[in-house]
């Protein structure tokens, strides 16, 4: 019994642990894309003009280099 609730205890932290840590890296990522922003909902990076949704899915994908404001 108590070996059962040490590791739905221990599942549990790790799933809160993993979804704080993750909100974080989205809130950085979309901080980045907000200074590239162009004023009228596009992003202006790597040299190019995109929308913020493809700019988010570049992103996510790992294809944006120069997100740097």
């Amino acid at each position: 019994m108590l070996e059962t609730f040490v590791c739905v205890s221990v599942v549990v932290i790790y799933f809160l642990i993993s979804i704080f840590t993750a909100d974080d890296q989205s809130s950085t990522e979309n901080e980045q894309l907000d200074k590239l922003d162009d004023g009228m909902g596009n992003v202006f990076a790597d040299g190019e003009h995109m929308t913020r949704q493809e700019a988010e899915d570049a992103q996510a994908r790992g294809e944006l280099y120069d997100t740097y404001y």
